[in-house]
């Protein structure tokens, strides 16, 4: 029978990989570092609750955590045309979570954004939170108020989640008048107000005139302009509730009820003129 025999060199490799084989089974598996993320931190919502086009709203998204964590902040990017805004406690850069800045592991608390929707935004669409906070979770995953393990430093991650925020179409009117009526005195000449409040997407450049008047009667609007505006600002948000200040001077108006006409000019999608009434009691 012929011998092989293996050269020097053979057999060294061999004896190389067998030792690298053998030590690898020892080893084990890489082992995370003790700056890997152990928290559990995750968003539990995947959906918020819907908009319609042109609304401006609050929406919640709900967060949990195997492990606790400090110092919370979040912030989101949504895409072009969705404008966000944070609570103004935190001056407006960014937002926490509604009990405190903590998340208790084990519990859910929730982060809140608003998002004011252009009119042209017809179709769901997505944003993205990027939240981070602090952890003390050690090599062993304990955090320090836990027990033993932990190395006791803190460390900062971070998360991201994306979300998809339904749009659906507007339901009732763009606005409903609250005022229906206004009672004066005879020969009085003062502002009354007349009041309004949004549907559910929010309506700019709001203003508010008188139609033609009756014999006797004159009107008249915060500084002498054309029309009167809303008190808080120009826009009337979706479900809020503003008013409009007109003077009545009934000085030469005789006692009795008058249908005065109202247009109401607003801009949603386009600019828009909607008639209205008041009945004016002089007595």
């Amino acid at each position: 029978m012929r011998q092989v025999h293996r050269s020097g060199r053979q057999g060294a490799a061999l004896v190389a990989l067998v030792g690298a084989l053998l030590a690898a089974s020892l080893i084990g598996p890489p082992v995370a570092g003790a700056d890997a993320d152990k928290t559990g931190v995750r968003a539990i919502t995947t959906q918020t609750a819907p908009l319609v086009p042109g609304q401006s709203a609050w929406l919640s998204v709900v967060w949990a955590a195997d492990q606790t964590v400090t110092d919370w902040s979040t912030t989101v990017s949504a895409p072009a045309g969705v404008g966000v805004s944070y609570p103004t406690t935190r001056g407006g850069a960014d937002t926490s979570l509604y009990g405190s800045a903590t998340l208790v592991g084990s519990t859910r608390d929730f982060t809140a954004v608003k998002l004011a929707v252009p009119y042209s935004q017809t179709t769901p669409f997505q944003i993205t939170l990027l939240s981070s906070y602090t952890g003390t979770c050690g090599d062993n995953g304990q955090c320090k108020e836990q027990g033993g393990g932990n190395d006791d430093k803190v460390r900062r991650h971070s998360t991201t989640a994306t979300v998809t925020v339904p749009v659906q179409p507007a339901v009732g009117p763009p606005f409903t008048q609250v005022t229906s009526s206004l009672s004066v005195p005879a020969g009085s000449n003062d502002f009354q107000e007349i009041a309004f409040t949004g549907g559910q997407a929010d309506l700019s450049d709001v203003s508010v005139r008188l139609g033609a008047l009756p014999a006797g009667l004159a009107v008249a609007y915060p500084g002498d302009a054309t029309a009167s505006r809303l008190a808080g600002g120009s826009s009337l948000v979706g479900g809020s509730t503003d008013h409009v200040a007109v003077r009545f001077d009934v000085t030469g108006l005789a006692p009795g009820t008058y249908v005065l006409p109202l247009v109401v000019d607003h801009t949603a999608a386009a600019r828009q003129s909607v008639p209205g009434t008041v009945t004016l009691v002089v007595g």
